[in-house]
């Protein structure tokens, strides 16, 4: 067995474990450490939503395993990596993280996480949507656990009825309706599959240079045409383009816009500010009547190497609490915006319009695996830079997108 340090308690451990040999007291209980990527950047409103969330499924689990104490420790996505290679390299790494996919992959990549023990038999069951994507040989290197749809949030008191496509988007700003977009790259790629250039950018900006692709002439027209899209959108004084996901929400919820692109797991908050003002609807499809295909933000489990086995069995018992239908339901009805990868458990979504239109989402939505995807989130600061001179008119959609291809060729 592995000895590992955990900062402050290796001697009270031992010292109680010796007294309770001796007197043949009660098991000391298992320290379970877990770690949690709370978003990205200013993602304020995930972080808290996120906090609460696993709060409240530390308390059920060791309510229901007694003998069992989760520490919880909550870290932005950057903190993530830096924060465990530190304990890992102490040989005190945590026992269970959640992470979004690309801090997983990275953390996979390096060794500081380690495939699941837990078997087929065991996970069937919970028939756990987008498994099969972390297969590694007969195991998985992480074990998905909690999708969150992108929408379209909107004042309903300024905006009735919500555009349904890009064009109608860009003609309610002509008429005054203010609308708000983000300057980052991964949660304003919808806008660029209503022309077709989702796939193709995606492609094109891969770390994997088996799977990255350059651009053939059709697929560049289509990226030129979604940037042409962009440049005009902003010649439209009622439509904004911000920095961050975070920072529309902020302005739907102080009334300083009227209609932003948002990930649902922000409507809580939207709802404290607006009330019944607030309503969510799916994003606008393309000219060509194409339904937006937004990435879908996915959290996943994973599991730390330096877990002694009783720490690493009972890592994986967490996993599965928080994977069964049961608290996969809890997760549903309680953290607003979370859906299941539990497909045992049912949407119910002709009692709850709000659900149903998450669920619409899903359905169109692109939900990366380990490889897909990170190239965006890795590169977020220069592929922001690029959007901004197209949207600012700094350089024509032909240069930005000549800055694109350059990117995608540099190490991210």
């Amino acid at each position: 067995m592995r000895l590992r340090s955990r900062a402050g308690a290796g001697l009270a451990m031992a010292m109680a474990l010796l007294v309770g040999g001796c007197q043949g007291g009660p098991k000391p209980p298992e320290n379970l450490q877990v770690a949690i990527a709370t978003g990205v950047g200013s993602d304020a409103v995930v972080r808290s939503s996120l906090q609460r969330l696993a709060s409240q499924m530390a308390t059920e689990f060791m309510r229901n395993n007694p003998g069992t104490n989760l520490h919880l420790r909550f870290l932005s996505e950057g903190e993530l990596l830096p924060n465990l290679r530190d304990h890992s390299s102490l040989g005190a790494g945590p026992d269970v993280v959640i992470s979004r996919v690309a801090s997983a992959a990275k953390l996979s990549s390096e060794g500081l996480v380690v495939p699941s023990n837990l078997s087929p038999k065991e996970l069937d069951p919970l028939r756990i949507q987008f498994l099969s994507r972390f297969r590694q040989g007969n195991r998985f290197a992480a074990i998905p656990f909690l999708l969150q749809p992108s929408l379209a949030c909107y004042d309903r008191a300024r905006l009735p009825t919500p555009p349904a496509t890009l064009d109608a988007l860009l003609s309610r700003a002509a008429e005054g309706v203010r609308v708000g977009l983000p300057l980052e790259m991964d949660e304003l790629l919808w806008s660029a599959s209503g022309f077709g250039a989702s796939q193709p950018l995606l492609q094109l900006l891969e770390v994997d240079q088996k799977i990255r692709r350059p651009l053939n002439p059709t697929d560049r027209a289509k990226v030129l045409a979604w940037l042409g899209w962009l440049y005009r959108a902003n010649v439209q004084p009622a439509l904004q383009f911000v920095d961050s996901s975070d920072e529309l929400v902020h302005k739907l919820a102080t009334r300083q816009l009227d209609w932003i692109s948002c990930n649902a797991t922000a409507i809580s908050h939207l709802r404290r500010n607006l009330g019944s003002r607030l309503a969510v609807a799916l994003l606008p499809s393309g000219p060509d009547g194409q339904p937006a295909e937004p990435i879908a933000r996915q959290l996943l489990l994973s599991f730390g190497r330096d877990s002694t086995p009783n720490q690493r069995r009972v890592a994986e018992r967490f996993a599965l609490f928080v994977l069964n239908d049961f608290s996969q339901n809890n997760l549903m009805v309680r953290a607003v915006g979370n859906m299941p990868v539990n497909q045992n458990v049912i949407v119910p979504v002709k009692e709850s319009p709000q659900l149903a239109t998450m669920e619409r989402s899903l359905e169109a939505s692109i939900v990366p695996s380990f490889l897909q995807g990170t190239g965006l989130r890795s590169r977020t600061e220069a592929l922001r830079h690029l959007l901004k001179q197209d949207v600012y008119g700094e350089q024509p959609p032909d240069k930005v997108l000549q800055g694109i291809e350059a990117l995608s060729n540099a190490t991210p």
